[in-house]
């Protein structure tokens, strides 16, 4: 981006609601005349970063066999692998950990693609890190090349685009009075999963956003996979979900968010699995995941 382009900014106020997760920004232009972050006080007058250029964010975590435990309770993962007596991770849970930085410090940003491919299993306990390596592509457009590790192994490797928006993307402004009580529950108890207070999240400047996280959405397809696809104790290699040009989700209505799957031809290495998101009778996202029948997706 260039320096007249000032609109992609982080709230560092937000900072603060990741409970128990620490961040830092590394600028390799920060002592020269054009530095790609700069810290600017906002009309709200608290402190946001502003983004010039390419930069890296840090995001370090750990995540408990509780908390690991909640969200396959909120989001309907039955894997045995992640509760119990077991120690492993949901990728879904990774996913969400990438995404919901995303959602809550960047107020303008779009997010409209995501692709991720897992490398390995990751642990409950286990000291997580997340480098965000941010390309500005024109004003308007980035992509974020995300390397996830716990200790020197590499975990997962994702490309998100996004757009950002002078004003954030439309979304339904929703009273709170038609908000399904029950659906809004359960993302909360997801983002209390995931360490994060979740009216950072659903507060936007000047509006409460009643609509379902994109993070939340990504971690649909797993659960279903489980479910309907005998996944137990199995690993998905690869998801892809695509959310550009669709409006957001409400949260109301008496319909719950659906997963559609559908298989491809049966294959005895990896097996392509179609996914859509809906709500009602409308399609709102689609996507796809890989799968490994040897790993028990068969």
């Amino acid at each position: 981006m260039s320096e007249n382009n000032n609109i992609f900014n982080v709230n560092c106020e937000k900072l603060d609601d990741f409970f128990t997760d620490s961040f830092y920004f590394r600028d390799a232009k920060a002592y020269s005349k054009t530095p790609a972050l700069s810290l600017f006080e906002w009309n709200d007058n608290k402190n946001r970063i502003f983004v010039r250029d390419k930069f890296t964010l840090h995001h370090k975590y750990t995540i408990s066999k509780e908390s690991g435990e909640q969200f396959v309770d909120v989001t309907g993962d039955d894997n045995v692998i992640h509760k119990d007596h077991h120690n492993i991770v949901p990728g879904a849970m990774t996913v969400s950990k990438i995404i919901a930085p995303l959602e809550i410090l960047i107020p303008n940003l779009e997010i409209l693609d995501v692709n991720i491919k897992f490398l390995d299993f990751s642990y409950y306990s286990k000291k997580t890190h997340n480098v965000f390596f941010w390309k500005c592509i024109n004003p308007e457009n980035i992509c974020i090349d995300v390397s996830t590790y716990q200790e020197q192994d590499a975990i997962a490797k994702t490309v998100i685009t996004g757009s950002i928006k002078e004003y954030l993307y439309d979304v339904p402004k929703i009273k709170e009075k038609a908000v399904n009580k029950k659906n809004l529950a359960m993302v909360h108890k997801y983002f209390e999963s995931l360490g994060v207070e979740s009216k950072a999240y659903f507060q936007k400047d000047g509006y409460m956003d009643y609509t379902y996280p994109i993070g939340f959405i990504s971690s649909m397809p797993s659960a279903k996979i489980v479910r309907e696809m005998g996944g137990q104790g199995g690993m998905i290699n690869v998801l892809k979900m695509n959310f550009g040009n669709h409006e957001r989700i409400p949260i109301k209505g008496k319909s719950d968010i659906g997963i559609k799957l559908e298989r491809g031809k049966k294959r005895n290495t990896f097996n392509k699995i179609m996914t859509e998101i809906t709500n009602g009778f409308v399609t709102y996202y689609r996507g796809l995941a890989i799968v490994n029948p040897v790993a028990g997706f068969a």
